[in-house]
């Protein structure tokens, strides 16, 4: 990275990744690319503020998705529905990352101030544990109920059940891929809870990390992303 702070090509934005990598360099990062905004890091649900409305898109959403994808889950795969509603374009709780910081960094360039975050999906959830549980480094099946002890699946019901139930914090999760662009897009979420505040004000620096690309390098590092095989046939492959 430059003096400046700014990223202004390739090698410098893979250089900064490297060296902030170093928290636990044997554990996941993902990466979410955005505009740079005031808008805080949220769901797009909540990016008026909380909604009452979160269930009731939910259930037009899986009363009419046969009309519009040849394969949908079973009725009771909530968890299933939730991110296919989210592929979909349907406001959610769900927060979009990548596994991939090149395909993080391609949504990003998508916009004309670009804006990269990198997550340690792992920290995040030893945060959102009960601390009567110890320390619990997993991604947690979002679909298993554990009595209360398993966050995510609290989360998941929050969205269904007029976010009654919850943890304070998100947790991070792999989606059953529902649809072929989530399995090329090496999608994954953070799945907000009871607390509907910007991930970015959630937790502290060392898991979350801001990278701000300057606008002027955009179409150059777009070419080099199509260079190294980030394109958008990739990242959204043909359904047919």
């Amino acid at each position: 990275m430059n003096a400046t702070g700014v990223i202004k090509g390739i090698e410098e934005f893979i250089a900064a990744v490297r060296e902030d990598s170093a928290w636990k360099p044997e554990e996941p990062k993902w990466f979410r690319g955005e505009p740079e905004s005031t808008t805080a890091l949220v769901p797009t649900l909540y990016r008026r503020g909380p909604t009452q409305h979160e269930n009731a898109l939910l259930q037009m959403f899986r009363a009419r998705a046969s009309g519009y994808h040849d394969v949908v889950p079973i009725r009771d795969h909530t968890d299933q529905w939730l991110f296919l509603a989210r592929h979909a374009g349907l406001p959610t709780r769900l927060l979009d990352w990548s596994e991939g910081a090149l395909i993080g960094l391609y949504f990003a360039l998508k916009e004309d101030n670009p804006v990269i975050w990198m997550l340690n999906p792992l920290e995040l959830n030893q945060l959102s544990y009960d601390p009567s549980l110890g320390q619990v480094r997993e991604f947690p099946l979002v679909w298993l109920d554990r009595g209360g002890a398993n966050p995510a699946f609290e989360n998941l019901r929050g969205a269904w059940e007029n976010d009654g139930p919850g943890a304070k914090l998100p947790l991070a999760i792999h989606p059953t891929y529902v649809h072929p662009r989530l399995r090329s897009q090496r999608s994954c979420f953070t799945i907000h809870g009871k607390c509907k505040s910007g991930l970015d004000t959630l937790v502290p620096q060392s898991i979350l990390r801001r990278y701000v690309v300057d606008p002027a390098s955009r179409r150059s590092m777009i070419n080099d992303l199509a260079l190294l095989g980030i394109t958008h046939s990739v990242v959204f492959p043909s359904t047919v």
